[in-house]
């Protein structure tokens, strides 16, 4: 390869190589699919190139031009931009393997190209393919926060092993309350002992919040065996005596209208051993009764143990 910043020595003298209707659909899908931000359009303000939207895909050959000049003058580190052509050639030329040349040819150190190979399968929603690259040591730690975020908010339901094999691969910082809080839901579905470990390790400002968050979800994102199961766990967690007071408090004030808030207060001091105030049972409903038990007659029995 001649020039690295000369566009027919890069994309070859075509004048009709552009992005087709379809891809160029397909990419904007995409873009609304990821909150209006796909990954290269942060590359691209990275270079200073804003607007990305209207800047990629571009429409016709001339637009891919302009683009490609826009990256050659940025002020920014050579491999920053080889990375973003690399980037523009995969989507035109992934059978002719024109973007592995330019790798080569330009020198672009492999975790940069480790790097946009997995950002490049993000952008297209297809993310198990995308963690192959993202987790690989080669690849440099970028965006670690947005692509957390983004593997929580398109995890699926009974499956969360993509965001926490990449947060435990790469242990990415997290400083932004709303990657902390789509984390915390993924480790909520995960497993409830994992979730609580984790909101004792993320400071006293975030810990009681998470915690009462994984109380709320038990109560309200579970159903049958699923809830019994995730009830017992929540219930023989090993609290603090401050974690102890948060529970309480929680149950008897916030959390007290939550389906089964009261049976998972009750059901804590049978864990532990502890007695509750006859001012607070006089509060507590008895409950219908099953197999001749209730909640009255099984907290007197606690009681007077």
């Amino acid at each position: 390869m001649a020039d690295c910043y000369h566009f027919e020595d890069v994309f070859g003298s075509n004048p009709n190589l552009a992005y087709d209707e379809d891809t160029r659909g397909r990419i904007r899908h995409h873009r609304q699919s990821l909150e209006n931000e796909l990954f290269v359009d942060r590359l691209l303000k990275a270079l200073g190139i804003r607007k990305t939207s209207a800047a990629y895909p571009p429409e016709s050959n001339r637009n891919l031009k302009e683009l490609f000049q826009r990256i050659a003058a940025s002020s920014s580190p050579e491999h920053h931009k080889h990375s973003v052509v690399y980037y523009l050639l995969k989507d035109l030329s992934q059978a002719k393997g024109d973007h592995e040349h330019f790798a080569r040819a330009s020198y672009l150190p492999d975790k940069y190209k480790t790097f946009i190979d997995g950002i490049w399968y993000l952008d297209r929603l297809k993310f198990e393919r995308a963690l192959d690259y993202l987790t690989e040591p080669a690849s440099t730690p970028t965006f670690s926060e947005e692509i957390l975020y983004t593997l929580c908010r398109h995890t699926s339901r009974d499956d969360v092993t993509l965001p926490i094999a990449y947060f435990h691969t790469v242990s990415p910082s997290i400083t932004s309350s709303k990657v902390l809080e789509a984390y915390f839901l993924v480790l909520c579905r995960a497993n409830v002992t994992e979730a609580f470990y984790f909101s004792r390790a993320q400071g006293d400002m975030n810990h009681r919040v998470l915690f009462e968050q994984l109380i709320a979800f038990v109560h309200t994102n579970s159903t049958g065996a699923i809830k019994a199961t995730r009830g017992v766990e929540l219930i023989s967690l090993p609290l603090n005596e401050e974690e102890e007071s948060w529970f309480d408090a929680y149950l008897e004030e916030k959390g007290s209208t939550l389906p089964g808030a009261i049976d998972t207060f009750l059901m804590r001091g049978v864990a532990t051993g502890r007695t509750h105030s006859k001012e607070h049972h006089r509060r507590r409903p008895s409950g219908r009764r099953i197999d001749g038990m209730n909640w009255d007659t099984l907290r007197n029995s606690t009681l007077t143990a």
